[in-house]
């Protein structure tokens, strides 16, 4: 399919999908980074967010894949779009009750981490993760 680039998206306890996606959107660290097919070499961590993709299934129809990420890394080549995530949910693996405490959660350690950058920074990863699984389970 010319139109299409093999796309993989990894996480240590699983591949969350391995197949053809026609467009790859991520939340890169300096903001969200749209790939098409024949796109230039590109790699970028990844900051949590939701990562969204217009992917075709085993008999080819397309479908949108939506699935809230961790932090991790993407590579793109011309040829292929590869992302490792320390975790990647669908929205039948969200639980909106612990996301929502999740996200108070890390609300709390946000307000405590005062001006300590490192946990500034390690709170917010909380706080998009939890926004990122409540998004995709589509509770707003």
């Amino acid at each position: 399919m010319a139109n299409t680039i093999p796309f993989q998206l990894i996480t240590p306890l699983s591949v969350k999908f391995d197949g053809e996606a026609e467009l790859v959107i991520v939340v890169g660290t300096e903001g969200e980074v749209g790939i098409l097919p024949s796109h230039a070499p590109f790699l970028t961590a990844l900051r949590p967010g939701v990562l969204r993709a217009n992917v075709r299934d085993a008999g080819g129809a397309p479908k949108r894949l939506e699935l809230a990420c961790s932090e991790g890394f993407m590579q793109a080549l011309p040829g292929k779009v590869t992302v490792l995530a320390d975790m990647a949910l669908e929205p039948d693996e969200i639980d909106i009750a612990q996301a929502r405490a999740d996200l108070e959660a890390a609300q709390e350690a946000l307000r405590a981490a005062g001006g300590e950058l490192a946990a500034v920074r390690a709170a917010m990863a909380q706080v998009d993760f939890a926004n990122a699984k409540l998004a995709v389970a589509g509770v707003t």
